[in-house]
């Protein structure tokens, strides 16, 4: 350790490399954890898409906004669609 309690290269503990991989774990977490925050995104897209619905005002700015929710929605949903066949074993 250096005078300022900070620890020098030579200090640094070695870490013992675990004798096989984990990543398959790491991968199941993170795909489970990505499909839960698509799904709380795709329902936050759905509230946006019923709000500009209800909306009123230029139909053609409305109707751009509409195309690309759902167009946003609809690639969440197929995405969420493959996590799900994903985690069930399909």
């Amino acid at each position: 350790m250096t005078g300022d309690g900070a620890t020098d290269r030579a200090g640094v503990e070695r870490i013992e490399q675990l004798p096989r991989s984990d990543w398959t774990d790491q991968d199941l977490l993170t795909k489970d954890e990505a499909r839960e925050r698509l799904v709380e995104e795709i329902g936050r897209t759905r509230a946006r898409l019923e709000e500009v619905q209800a909306r009123t005002g230029d139909p053609a700015q409305r109707d751009a906004e509409l195309t690309l929710l759902a167009r946003r929605l609809n690639a969440m949903e197929s995405v969420r669609d493959e996590y799900n066949d994903y985690l069930d074993g399909k």
